[in-house]
């Protein structure tokens, strides 16, 4: 039987949160082609750029998941903060609208970062300085 670690429940959080970013990007693609369709052609473009936003987000979201899971694994608290900070400009910038699937994405990325930054917490120590 395996045991799931902060590090393990963190990089599938980081991929959950990405996924859902990148989800997110196509419902904002599909409002703005419905938005084109009808005629609202500034409704169509801001789903447009809401997408591309949220595309890079969940672009973002996943390398640094996969970062922090495989070649930053020594440095858990910069993967840590920086998908803490993924998930504070998800959430400020875009998914307090009408996108729920944005916001799912900010929370279990936030989780992602929480559950990296856990283990370095628990153990009292900080990253190997570098010179």
């Amino acid at each position: 039987m395996t045991t799931l670690t902060e590090r393990n429940l963190s990089y599938g959080f980081g991929l959950l949160g990405g996924l859902l970013f990148l989800l997110a990007a196509l419902v904002s693609v599909a409002y703005g082609t419905a938005d084109l369709f009808v005629g609202h052609l500034t409704g169509a473009m801001s789903a447009g750029s809401e997408a591309v936003v949220l595309a890079v987000l969940g672009v973002l979201a996943l390398l640094f998941a996969h970062l922090g899971f495989r070649e930053w694994s020594a440095r858990p608290i910069v993967t840590g903060i920086l998908l803490v900070a993924l998930s504070f400009i998800g959430w400020a910038v875009l998914a307090v609208g009408p996108n729920l699937v944005a916001l799912l994405a900010a929370i279990f990325l936030f989780l992602a970062g929480l559950l990296t930054l856990a283990g370095p917490i628990a153990q009292g120590h900080a990253a190997p300085a570098t010179a």
